[in-house]
């Protein structure tokens, strides 16, 4: 019999989802403890405060303080803004080009740098290299089509603070308004992701930021780094009120979805998942939303009786792109479900150094997501 948690919208249905003697499921209980660390009534206002006069210390003499990641997506956006208006730093805005981009996401990414006075440095893979990774991930008939951008934009963050000599980053993952998508749903590592395409891959990688672990380790290592500060724990974030301020303020258009600012994303999200994998990434987000006082459960619910759509010819775009004939793209739909146990991963590598991770978490070099999902043995 399917349950329900009591609070949210997640059932027993979704992978390593479990429930307490009060109906609560674990990413509730994760969400409460994540409120503990990160409350909003006050009390975390001077540390944050003292970070940012911390931060700006550091980059005296430097061209950049800190490096900021820039999707033109609502969280990124509004994140820049309260780095350069409310704390006054001198962010790098980086962007990770895969060639996939919508024109709203550049035209966002432009109008925001351009009226808020800051420099963007854009990272463009090679188009031909990207949808080979992306053909493979298809062919591999895992959930985690997506993830290539995901390690390349963290590859990327510390390629950038390298360069610039920059000692501080900050990303726009905020746990009230996106959640947290279970392990069995999404899968990612720079070993996985070459297992992949090594396996189906027919163009060699050359531009593809790959973050390998060696290379990640040696970066967590790296004294006075911090890496990826998720400033939007710290902040009372209503999305719909930052939508219409973004709007007003810098001509920041929405794009229609969570993620849809990018077009292989949408496609992953809005198709493949709930047609192949009977995902549907919306209850990680209204549970989210729900948990956050943001969303009614009951309209959440009612809004999950109708499947994500998209409309056919976007797919017709994609096949066309990928080089793939519809009866090619219908194959690929009927070959048997996998997961990243078919393929090489560093689950292995970071269940066996959890010690060395919890300094990392402890440091706040890690997120507390990360931990949770990747390193805790209990947690599959």
């Amino acid at each position: 019999m399917q349950t329900v948690c009591k609070r949210c919208v997640l059932d027993s249905t979704i992978p390593n989802v479990i429930f307490d003697e009060d109906g609560l499921c674990n990413y509730c209980v994760l969400h409460d403890e994540l409120e503990s660390k990160y409350p909003l009534d006050g009390s975390k206002d001077r540390e944050i405060q003292l970070l940012m006069d911390k931060i700006r210390k550091d980059g005296e003499g430097r061209r950049y303080d800190c490096v900021v990641g820039l999707s033109g997506g609502c969280d990124s956006s509004y994140m820049l803004y309260l780095l350069k208006e409310k704390y006054n730093l001198r962010p790098l805005a980086i962007t990770f080009d895969n060639t996939w981009s919508t024109t709203i996401a550049v035209e966002n990414i432009l109008n925001m740098t351009e009226k808020l006075g800051v420099d963007l440095h854009t990272y463009v893979i090679d188009g031909k290299e990207y949808n080979d990774i992306c053909r493979s991930f298809l062919h591999a008939s895992t959930p985690d089509a997506d993830v290539p951008t995901d390690i390349a934009i963290a590859k990327l963050f510390y390629m950038t603070m390298d360069e610039f000599d920059i000692n501080y980053s900050f990303c726009g993952h905020s746990f009230r308004s996106e959640g947290t998508v279970p392990l069995g749903w999404t899968y990612m590592d720079a070993k996985y992701i070459r297992s992949v395409h090594e396996k189906f891959g027919t163009v060699k990688i050359k531009t593809y930021p790959n973050l390998e672990v060696e290379y990640w380790i040696k970066q967590l290592q790296k004294e006075n780094r911090v890496d990826r500060i998720r400033l939007l724990y710290y902040e009372k974030y209503d999305k719909e009120q930052v939508k219409q301020m973004l709007a007003d303020k810098f001509d920041w258009q929405w794009y229609g979805g969570h993620h849809h600012e990018n077009e292989w994303t949408k496609f992953v999200k809005s198709y493949l998942l709930p047609q192949k994998f009977n995902i549907d990434k919306r209850y990680v987000e209204y549970s989210a939303l729900i948990r956050s006082g943001q969303m009614n459960r009951q309209d959440a619910l009612e809004e999950l009786k109708t499947p994500p759509t998209i409309e056919k010819n976007f797919i017709d775009y994609v096949l066309k792109r990928l080089e793939l004939t519809k009866e090619e793209f219908e194959t690929i739909l009927n070959l048997d479900i996998k997961s990243h146990h078919d393929y090489d991963n560093h689950r292995s590598y970071f269940q066996e150094n959890e010690k060395m991770f919890q300094e990392f978490l402890d440091k706040g070099l890690i997120s507390q997501t990360f931990f949770t999902k990747y390193v805790k043995k209990d947690n599959e």
